[in-house]
């Protein structure tokens, strides 16, 4: 079912019956057929930033839990903090942000899980022989976890082009030293005008990697780039240098989507609904830019990005004229992660 010689399947079901489809398109591909009993599955889903609406629908989330339970096996919802200040930085307040936009286990009946710890300091690493991400740094918590449901919102993206199910992985379960790696080539630094000598990060820091130069942090060759100073710092002084351009850094969210797929078992949805210019990132909700177009949801991450980029292309290209997302579907094809062409199934 969608797994087997040929070209990948890609199911589809048009706008109007997003909401009921959850459970029907997991039933068809019988991803959770065979699972093994009372495990964890981790739903990956973006909480919405603070002031920004127009993040899934918690009833998605709910379909999903409900689906899995059902196979007698436990939903949780899974997140990371942020690598730039705000509510979503440290896991407490993004806990409380999820709980206020409504992705409560009383709605969804999948606690929130968030696996980066309090800050996003805690990440193991997976080597592969990249050599643009020789060790990737995934978040602690998904060592725990071998089945994933990625609940993507497909939209644009003003570094990427686009976002959708390899970003959410990638970017999504990266801890923030992996985001940090993605983004930037270098590590944290100390805007020295807005340190207040406050000691925070030198007591926090895990590594023993800053201390006073002059009555200002300084952050020294010990640093392992975990970016957790950046989520505790009261006066934003730490800060990172976002010097990444965007073929890198798609290249990059590859390479990172390929070391949360290793050894797991993981089915894929595209969430083409509210389609706006920017990612729920973004600190304010914005009008879409098109109408909305339908879920596409595959075993195939490729395929699964490739199918929504085909509907949507138009109305990017007209958004980001000067960025490529090709790059990042081109390299995941390349190496292994999926396919480009698929087969088109509308339920």
């Amino acid at each position: 079912m969608g797994q087997g010689m040929g070209l990948p399947c890609v199911w589809f079901v048009p706008p109007e019956r997003s909401r009921a489809c959850v459970g029907q398109i997991l039933e068809e591909s019988g991803f959770l057929r065979g699972l093994k009993a009372k495990k964890k599955v981790g739903i990956k889903v973006h909480f919405g930033e603070a002031g920004n609406s127009n993040h899934l629908d918690p009833e998605l989330v709910r379909a999903a839990a409900v689906a899995v339970s059902y196979y007698g096996l436990q939903p949780v919802a899974i997140e990371t903090t942020t690598l730039y200040r705000g509510k979503r930085q440290n896991a407490l307040d993004y806990i409380k942000l999820a709980k206020d936009h409504g992705f409560g286990v009383e709605n969804t009946l999948a606690p929130i899980e968030i696996l980066d710890g309090q800050h996003g300091e805690k990440f193991y690493e997976v080597g592969f022989g990249s050599e643009l991400v020789p060790h990737a740094k995934l978040a602690s918590g998904l060592r725990r976890l071998r089945y994933i449901i990625n609940m993507a919102h497909f939209k644009g993206h003003f570094v990427a082009g686009f976002g959708g199910v390899i970003k959410n992985l990638a970017m999504g379960l990266a801890a923030k030293a992996g985001k940090l790696e993605m983004h930037s080539y270098s590590k944290p630094f100390v805007d020295p005008e807005k340190c207040v000598s406050c000691g925070t990060c030198v007591e926090y820091c895990p590594y023993n990697a800053i201390n006073f130069v002059q009555y200002v942090a300084k952050i020294g060759r010990g640093c392992t780039g975990c970016g957790g100073c950046l989520a505790v710092c009261p006066q934003g002084a730490i800060q990172i240098d976002w010097n990444v351009a965007s073929e890198t850094v798609q290249l990059k969210m590859v390479e990172y989507c390929r070391a949360v797929l290793l050894g797991r078992r993981v089915f894929h949805f595209n969430f083409a609904l509210r389609i706006t210019p920017n990612c729920d990132c973004y600190p304010q909700t914005e009008k879409p830019f098109m109408e909305d177009v339908g879920v596409f949801a595959s075993f195939d991450p490729v395929a699964c990005d490739q199918a929504a980029y085909d509907r949507i292309k138009p109305g990017l290209k007209e958004l980001y004229p000067h960025l490529h997302p090709e790059v990042m579907l081109d390299a995941a094809e390349k190496t292994g992660l999926g396919n480009r062409q698929y087969k088109l199934v509308e339920l």
